[in-house]
């Protein structure tokens, strides 16, 4: 029997709470004999069992599957989804589980009938073989800055289902976060692009979890809120008996962690999660996959329930659905549509929409219907309409209740008004009541609440979402508004005799036009982030005018958008600013507005539209800015709760303090007094615990070093869209100057110890944006007693910190190496040694520069270069290698390794050098270049295994620009 590996503790907790929801634990022998074939991604033993227990409906009777039935449903699962590619084989195995296979079966008196056989029991989810096992060999080993990412499988009836990454500690015994296993899923997707994946994904760290469905990028990644969850549901599914009772179970149950019961429960759940792949996943016309959010999923359960409801007088339920902006009412609309026609109590009832703007693309009707007029299909839907929906506008709804002298007293009509609507029109929505009876009402809302509405009109609040709760679960960035000062040239003094001129109401266009190209250049331009930003004026006369100014300008790139403006275009892709007047004109498909720029008022319904457009999450995006000229009344200051409006910018200037002290917390008592004190306080500190292992004592300091400037640069972006603009005289002696200093100071600091920690390779692209922001916009940092830019960086005459360097770049070469297994162990034996024995620190050093040369010689005697002079592209080439082939264990094959390493290196560069614009052409000409070389000397198993990593080898090693 094979031997289980030790878990962590994030594995053994969701082990344990997979098990209390009904999971059954696979052993990793048992999960070998079910699958059959090493590299298929189904259980084909587990599905066969299900089969063959199945039973099919024909001639009104319960029939078996035979043996060529059971392997026709097991062809078109493995040949069909499984063999279609990465997303599509995703999609085709999500409509076999929704659809089920449709197979010829011979019956026993010879008639051969169609049936389709369904692969899970919808019905009943505990009728279904649940299991989770360990995926060997796809998960991540710990090393000193990278942490163990454990990944387990789950299956329904053997069909994969559930893919969980678990992310525990790294070598130095430091907690991991979910994006580490969000990047190494996202990289194993692009290494096996042929490989069907589970519909269905979590990351779970030691702090929670986040979800996604298979084809989200790496920022659509969130977290689950589940309703009403308190500490006794937590109890109540911890003291429940897992089935069947084993030891590992048992041991299971000792390590849950409560922070992971909400999202297991929550989406894992068999009923829960059967749930969300049938009714809550749907395509965008960007083509991009998505799963309802928590927050989507309660408001349509809670709506089915209201509506279920029907009172003695015979009246249908009613309430008010509410969710913040951007959390995705469209699609809450279309969900909640759907579950009302295929829900057993409801899809009797005619729904009828009522929205101000009527969706482009209307909801296709059940039935055939002549173009009619809007009013004479409301009428139509409204005298025979049972099981139809009908999208309408306010105002053909009461032009059909003023015709009528009595409304439908039927309780099988369900209105569904975006609540919105109930701004300043109580007279229609209390006549609508009064004609229709008994008829289900349910308002949806996004965004902030509509104002001026009575409570008479108000039905009970079913669910809300606040808007700070959709940041916490990262469905928004958060948005904060501002009002934007102008800086109004100096005065001149008035001429003797000279009549007085009367100054205008307001500033022209042109000078507000020149006031926010200069506020945007200090924004977004300097930022490094592929952002635009929108400018709401009132009317096209203004867009004009605007347009004009800008142009004049010159410093930024406008397009106008609306109607009568054309197309969306090249143009306005690559626009700066657009300027609109309707706010539902924009692009709702490009998330990379992150300015809006409000020259007129707006209702609630625009507000709610711009706010959604602002908050979509972008990878450049951690938060939004709202800013209204003089003048312009804001929305959120007439009654808006604060739970839904935008934040003020003061809240950002007010956190500055706090994360400044934070900041430099982790800095000596010196500060940023020296330099070299700081680095030395930072930099590598390695010693032996009391385990016996490594450890740098200093690795703690330094990651936090690495996140507190990168988040207190982001917020001083965020709070310096306020400040006075520079070279204006007024941002003299502010608290912000220090603060731009320090974060200079740190940012170089971070640079200098990461070098120094061979940690240089950990730092993101948000990273270097904030570096090269902070080397922009804060002053320069110089001081007479040292310099740190120039060769006199080095520390003078300090033994234990040079040999605390040079241990951490033979950790790093140890890491980084491809040499065989024993030298690897060899030199890690050594390093252990001379860190436990007792030796003065320059008689260590002296030791390690040895070894150094030690490992530099070993490299030159295998014909091999160096670790540290080897380039980016030959570390791929050799890691490609070592995956496919396997460390070289002898001279022979290192030679081999070195060859064929230097052959695809010159390959690579032609293919790059010949296809530059296009990848998928550089591709082909790789493998054509490299098919007849490999196949010479390599086996055509391990040929294949090369040839499938060239993808992932040529995106690699495509050209970027230097991060420093």
């Amino acid at each position: 029997m094979s031997r289980a590996p030790v878990r962590g503790v994030v594995t053994r907790s969701t082990l344990g709470w997979l098990q209390r929801l009904g999971w059954q634990y696979l052993a990793p022998n048992r999960r070998c004999s079910l699958r059959g074939d090493e590299g298929s991604a189904l259980l084909e033993g587990r599905l066969r069992q299900y089969l063959q227990q199945l039973r099919f409906e024909a001639h009104g009777e319960h029939w078996p599957l035979d043996a060529e039935g059971v392997a026709q449903v097991l062809a078109a699962v493995t040949q069909g989804p499984l063999r279609r590619g990465s997303q599509a084989g995703t999609d085709a195995l999500l409509v076999a589980l929704r659809n089920g296979v449709c197979v010829a079966q011979r019956l026993p008196d010879g008639r051969t009938v169609r049936a389709t056989v369904p692969l899970v029991d919808w019905a009943e989810p505990l009728n279904n073989q649940w299991d989770i096992a360990s995926a060997r060999g796809e998960g991540q080993a710990l090393l000193d800055a990278v942490p163990r990412i454990d990944v387990l499988e789950g299956y329904v009836n053997g069909l994969p289902l559930l893919r969980l990454l678990c992310v525990e500690r790294d070598g130095q015994g430091r907690w991991g976060r979910d994006d580490a296993a969000i990047a190494l899923h996202g990289q194993q997707m692009r290494a096996s692009g042929s490989a069907c994946r589970p519909p269905l994904l979590l990351a779970l760290d030691r702090r929670g979890g986040r979800y996604a469905c298979s084809g989200t990028p790496a920022n659509g990644w969130v977290r689950w809120r589940e309703h009403d969850w308190s500490a006794d549901a937590v109890q109540q599914l911890r003291g429940t008996v897992p089935m069947p009772r084993t030891g590992a179970a048992e041991a299971n149950g000792r390590w849950l962690r409560a922070v992971h019961a909400p999202l297991l429960a929550g989406v894992a759940a068999p009923a829960r999660v059967l749930a969300l792949l049938r009714g809550f996943l749907h395509t965008g016309a960007d083509g991009q996959p998505r799963i309802a959010r928590a927050a989507q999923f309660f408001a349509v359960q809670a709506g089915l329930a209201q509506l279920r409801r029907v009172d003695a007088q015979g009246c249908r339920g009613r309430g008010q659905v509410q969710l913040a902006a951007g959390v995705g009412m469209a699609l809450t609309w279309h969900w909640l549509v759907q579950h009302v026609q295929r829900d057993p109590w409801l899809r009797h009832c005619r729904v009828l929409l009522v929205q101000q703007r009527p969706a482009v693309t209307p909801l296709p009707a059940t039935r055939g219907e002549p173009a009619l007029s809007p009013g004479r299909r409301l009428a139509a839907f409204m005298a025979d309409g049972r099981g139809c929906t009908l999208q309408t506008t306010p105002g053909t709804l009461q032009a059909w209740l003023r015709r009528r002298d009595a409304g439908h007293d039927g309780d099988d009509l369900i209105v569904l008004v975006d609540a919105h609507l109930q701004a300043g029109q109580p007279a229609w929505v209390e006549r609508a009541r009064e004609r229709l009876p008994r008829a289900g009402w349910l308002w949806l809302g996004s965004g902030p609440p509509p104002e001026g509405v009575s409570g008479t009109v108000c039905d009970p609040l079913l669910f809300a979402c606040s808007t700070a709760e959709a940041v916490a679960d990262g469905l928004v960035v958060p948005v904060y508004h501002h009002a934007l000062q102008p800086t109004l040239p100096r005065r001149q003094a008035a001429r003797r005799g000279a009549t007085p001129l009367a100054e205008p109401a307001a500033p022209p266009c042109g000078f507000w036009a020149s006031t926010i190209a200069q506020h945007l250049r200090d924004t977004l331009q300097h930022t490094e982030r592929d952002l635009r930003a929108v400018l709401l004026v009132h009317d096209a006369e203004t867009m004009r005018r605007y347009q004009r100014a800008l142009a004049k300008d010159g410093a930024v790139h406008s397009a106008v958008v609306g109607p009568g403006c054309g197309p969306s275009n090249a143009t306005q892709q690559q626009a700066q600013l657009l300027i609109a007047s309707d706010p539902h004109a924009l692009p709702y498909l490009d998330a990379r507005l992150a300015l809006v720029y409000l020259d007129t008022a707006l209702d609630s319904a625009g507000l709610a539209r711009v706010l959604a457009l602002l908050n979509r999450p972008h990878p450049h995006k951690h938060c939004a800015w709202l800013v209204h000229l003089p003048g312009v009344s804001a929305p959120w200051q007439h009654g808006a709760a604060d739970a839904w409006a935008p934040l003020p910018l003061q809240q950002v200037q007010a956190r500055l303090p706090r994360e400044h002290r934070r900041l430099r917390a982790l800095l000596p008592a010196t500060g940023s007094m020296d330099f070299h004190a700081c680095r030395e306080h930072l930099g590598p500190r390695w010693s032996m615990d009391a385990h016996g292992h490594e450890r740098d004592l200093h690795r703690l300091r330094r990651r936090c070093l690495h996140q507190r400037v990168t988040g207190f640069g982001q917020q001083l972006q965020a709070a310096m869209l306020a400040l006075p603009v520079e070279g204006s005289g007024a941002e003299v002696d502010t608290p912000q100057q220090r603060y731009r200093y320090d974060l200079h100071f740190c940012s170089l600091l971070r640079d200098a110890v990461a070098i120094e920690a061979c940690e240089a390779h950990l730092s993101a692209d948000e990273d270097v944006r904030i570096r090269h922001w902070a080397r922009e916009r804060a002053p320069e940092v110089r001081d007479a007693g040292w310099d740190y830019l120039g060769p006199a960086a080095a520390l003078p005459g300090n033994p234990r910190c040079d040999a605390d360097v040079l241990h951490s770049q033979l950790r790093r070469q140890l890491e980084t190496s491809t040499v065989g297994t024993a030298a690897r162990l060899q030199l890690q034996r050594q390093l252990r040694g001379l860190l436990a024995a007792p030796r003065p620190p320059a008689e260590r050093l002296h030791c390690l520069q040895a070894l150094q040369a030690l490992q530099v010689l070993r490299y030159r005697a295998l014909k091999l270069p160096a670790a540290g002079s080897a380039s980016r592209v030959q570390l791929s080439c050799r890691g490609v290698l070592v995956r496919t082939l396997g460390a070289p264990k002898n001279t022979a094959q290192r030679q081999l390794h070195h060859a064929v390493a230097e052959q695809l290196l010159s390959a690579i560069g032609a293919a790059h050098a010949a296809q530059p614009r296009a990848p998928h052409l550089g591709l082909a000409d790789l493998q054509r270049r490299l098919a007849p070389a490999l196949a010479a000397v390599l086996s055509p198993a391990h040929c294949a295994a090369v040839l499938a990593q060239l993808p992932t080898l040529l995106a690699d090693t495509a050209a970027n620009p230097d991060p420093s």
